[in-house]
């Protein structure tokens, strides 16, 4: 571990700490422990000094010493509170050179605020943290990681939490090579021939680092939130299928004609279907998922009947589906055996598109769904989901009645409650998140409760992890794979819903334009999920943030949106190999064996009885016990009543 210590206090020495100011193209102001690096003469105003951060340089390498220095003196229980408190301090440490940073940023905006320049020409803008202080806070969480390693339980407490273990470190060692993938490929931002090497070294790492802040951007942004969530939705969905489809021992491949079959079948009965929308709606939603599922108990029944792979069966109807989707709207009239037949679906023009979803099939966008309308927010609709939910918790044993007071009650405080007026920003009012993304979140419950709450769930399950031994306990597995890939496939059904009825792709008709690719997206989704909806929710989520950081890195950089698709492949493929940990982090029964220890046996207790036995005691503690044939043996006890 030393050479870990000082190979990050070298780091911190080698890297950026502040950003001062950064111009649009990536070009800054930048300072180390040792100067400030400015590649294009930037005006720096007047006042700033960071000397100081040569002093905190200083005071970390005392703290690095202290932390390894701990092992030699220390025993292992007051090894880990020591590492705990230097860990603290660490974290302390980084906040508060990001207090006095931002302090002296803050000055210096506010005093040209005060002399009446404009917002958008502040002398200080887009200033961050860099490299040099992240490095900080991760050396100091690793501390006190590496403590209660070294604390006795440690490896074991690791490894019952390796389902967050190990994602994490897929994500870390893909950054890890997406970053030495930028290092090598683009120069350093703001870099000119003559500048020294020293310049050059900086500013390659201020590449790296503000690469990675664009992408996660969004995480700090109320509407890259929005957008992220756009791109998360059909995510979880497939996610989900593919997911629901490792719990059953299958490899469901197939997301994608999954997908197109289910935004065929909502087109048909959102375009062609009459009625009003309570009706509508509901019926292109189970077209969406009726399709998918059809599209995926084929390959299942397949499997079932003649043994043949599922991985092959749905790949090979991927492409029957975007075949059949290029039948459909690919023109109006064919020509078979000299009859020319004529297709209603094809909207007029040259591209392969639908016609438009009638109204009372449209699923509304979210804000209008959750009552913001012009300017004014009706919380009804908030407040009886909110009751339903109390009502849930709340009640033990009856839930149905639960439900229904919560949500009456709830419907009630809204009722009485007046409109609240509230402004919306432009960039928030037009991001198209729909509906589709509440009926993603209720998918996620609904996997969630079958999978661990109902019969079907633990036969799913025991498939999965045995077939023999879920045959011998009189599971029918013909009917339980065909089921499986069945359901699967109507999970991806429903991510059309998000792109047809939800309008997801600019417009609420099926194009050709349909994004099919977030099928195999799912699998991505799925491993680095570890087949659970919670983590399939948060890394869908992630993927959402890397897309619409990917888009600010292509904008601003020049750097193609390929790194994000390269960055998911490289999760996959740690993922696949376990996250390069010990094989006890991956095999289920090695891990089983890594064990908290038991603590010891409390030390058996002397009385005075045992120290000073009586001295008319006629029994030796050291002489055997006495039998029937040795003389002066008790005479033996009948265990027979006497007789009367």
């Amino acid at each position: 571990m030393g050479w870990i210590l000082v190979a990050a206090g070298l780091a911190m020495g080698l890297t950026p700490w502040l950003v001062v100011k950064r111009e649009f193209g990536g070009a800054g102001v930048l300072v180390t422990v040792w100067n400030w690096v400015n590649p294009q003469g930037l005006p720096i105003p007047e006042g700033l000094d960071f000397a100081w951060l040569g002093w905190c340089y200083g005071l970390i390498w005392v703290w690095l010493g202290l932390v390894w220095g701990s092992r030699c003196w220390l025993s292992p229980w007051r090894r880990w509170r020591w590492r705990l408190g230097l860990g603290l301090g660490g974290l302390l440490l980084a906040v508060g050179i990001g207090v006095v940073f931002w302090a002296q940023v803050g000055a210096v905006n506010q005093a040209a605020l005060a002399a009446g320049v404009a917002v958008n020409r502040l002398p200080l803008r887009r200033s961050s943290l860099s490299l040099g202080w992240v490095i900080l806070v991760l050396t100091s969480v690793g501390v006190m990681v590496w403590g209660r390693w070294q604390l006795g339980g440690g490896k074991a407490l690791l490894v019952r939490y390796r389902q967050v273990l190990i994602p994490l470190v897929a994500l870390a060692l893909a950054v890890g090579v997406g970053a030495g993938m930028v290092w090598i490929l683009r120069p350093g931002l703001g870099w000119q021939e003559g500048l020294d090497g020293w310049t050059w070294w900086i500013l390659k790492w201020d590449l790296v680092t503000y690469t990675y802040q664009l992408l996660f951007q969004p995480l700090t942004q109320g509407a890259g939130w929005l957008q992220s969530l756009v791109l998360a939705t059909p995510l979880i969905y497939t996610g989900l299928a593919v997911a629901l489809g490792f719990h059953g021992g299958l490899f469901n491949i197939g997301a994608p004609g999954q997908l197109t079959l289910g935004a065929i079948a909502a087109m048909l009965v959102g375009v062609y279907c009459p009625g009003p929308g309570w009706l509508v709606l509901p019926l292109a939603i189970a077209a969406a998922a009726l399709g998918g599922a059809l599209w995926g108990a084929i390959p299942g029944w397949l499997k079932a009947h003649f043994g043949t792979h599922e991985v092959i069966n749905t790949i090979m109807l991927n492409y029957i589906a975007a075949s059949l989707f290029l039948f459909l709207l690919g023109a109006n009239q064919y020509t078979f055996f000299g009859q020319t037949i004529t297709l209603p679906f094809k909207a007029p023009g040259s591209e392969a598109r639908s016609a438009e979803i009638q109204p009372t099939a449209q699923i509304p966008m979210l804000l209008p769904l959750l009552g913001i309308r012009e300017g004014v927010w009706d919380p009804t609709l908030v407040l009886v989901v909110a009751g339903l939910g109390l009502g849930w918790l709340l009640s033990r044993q009856r839930k149905i009645p639960g439900l229904i007071l919560g949500g009456i009650l709830g419907g009630l405080v809204g009722w009485l409650l007046p409109p609240i007026p509230v402004t919306v920003p432009p960039a928030i009012a037009t991001v198209r998140l729909n509906g589709s993304f509440i009926l993603a979140l209720l998918a996620l419950l609904a996997v969630h409760v079958y999978l661990w709450h109902t019969q079907g769930g633990y036969e799913l399950r025991a498939m999965g992890f045995s077939p023999p031994a879920a045959a011998y306990g009189g599971v029918n597995l013909n009917r339980q794979i065909v089921w499986v890939m069945a359901l699967s496939g109507s999970l991806a059904g429903l991510a059309a819903t998000h792109y047809v009825l939800g309008g997801g792709i600019d417009e609420y008709r099926l194009k050709q334009s349909l994004p099919v690719s977030v099928g195999f997206d799912g699998i991505a989704v799925a491993l680095m999920g570890q087949n659970q909806p919670l983590g399939i929710a948060l890394t869908a989520l992630l993927f959402g943030v890397l897309l619409t950081g990917g888009l600010q890195v292509n904008l601003e950089l020049g750097i193609s949106r390929e790194l994000v698709t390269a960055l998911q492949a490289l999760v996959i493929l740690v993922m696949a190999a376990g996250g390069f940990l010990p094989r006890y982090f991956t095999d289920p029964l090695l891990a089983a064996q890594v064990e908290l220890p038991k603590p010891a046996a409390p030390k058996p207790q002397t009385t005075d009885l045992d120290r000073h036995p009586p001295p008319d005691s006629s029994l030796d503690a050291t002489a055997p016990p006495p039998t029937m044939d040795a003389p002066g043996a008790p005479p033996p006890q009948s265990t027979h009543p006497p007789p009367n």
